[in-house]
């Protein structure tokens, strides 16, 4: 399999048509024989899957290496994916488990900084030309204390704050990536938020000290 960076398709979209560029259909291809088209689904979610991959991990290369693993392990499958079901999930689930797999056995404790991550849009900056260095700088401390503090959170809570705020997955859609019932991944997404917030409580002592 080519390294997706090299995976230019966007002949292969015209090719398809709109009308059958939506996932099941092209799913329902790839099954046909149109192995091809898979480079489709590459250019589709590399950007996803990597920034996902990359939040969890902490490092570019690794995150690379697990990405490839994912098509790989998507294009394999393929033949028993049911082509009725949400496919964005069924490929997360797979991303999911390669990042959980490798923290496993890397036991991983730190996470780079998500404002590196420039292949989604990030929720605490603006791109405004007008904004002077004063406010630039302060954005800046506040993502660097919104990372300090999410970094602190066991994974459990780290990706489905992940998968909910920065992918923008639905709690139906992080179920079926996480395995988990519906109820209980809101439960994990409250929790999530009070460690959140009693982190960055902590942070907010530590950096505004009382005489």
């Amino acid at each position: 399999m080519e390294k997706t960076s090299k995976t230019d398709s966007s002949g292969l979209v015209a090719e398809i048509g709109a009308e059958q560029s939506d996932d099941n259909r092209l799913v329902k291809l790839i099954q046909s024989g149109k192995v091809d088209l898979f480079a489709v689904i590459i250019e589709k979610y590399q950007g996803k899957l990597f920034a996902y991959l990359y939040r969890l991990i902490g490092n570019r290369e690794e995150a690379e290496d697990l990405l490839q693993n994912v098509f790989i392990k998507a294009f394999e499958n393929m033949q028993s994916y049911d082509a009725e079901r949400k496919f964005s999930s069924w490929i997360y689930r797979i991303a999911h488990n390669e990042a959980v797999n490798f923290i496993k056995r890397k036991s991983l404790k730190r996470f780079i900084s998500w404002e590196d991550i420039t292949s989604t849009k990030d929720k605490l900056t603006s791109n405004k030309a007008e904004d002077g260095a004063d406010d630039l700088w302060l954005r800046k401390e506040a993502i660097d204390e919104v990372d300090e503090a999410i970094n602190k959170l066991p994974i459990k809570y780290k990706q489905v704050l992940i998968l909910r705020y920065y992918s923008e997955k639905s709690y139906e859609e992080i179920s079926e990536i996480l395995q988990k019932p519906v109820n209980t991944v809101g439960t994990l997404i409250n929790r999530a938020k009070k460690k959140m917030a009693e982190e960055m409580e902590k942070l907010n002592g530590r950096n505004n000290p009382t005489d």
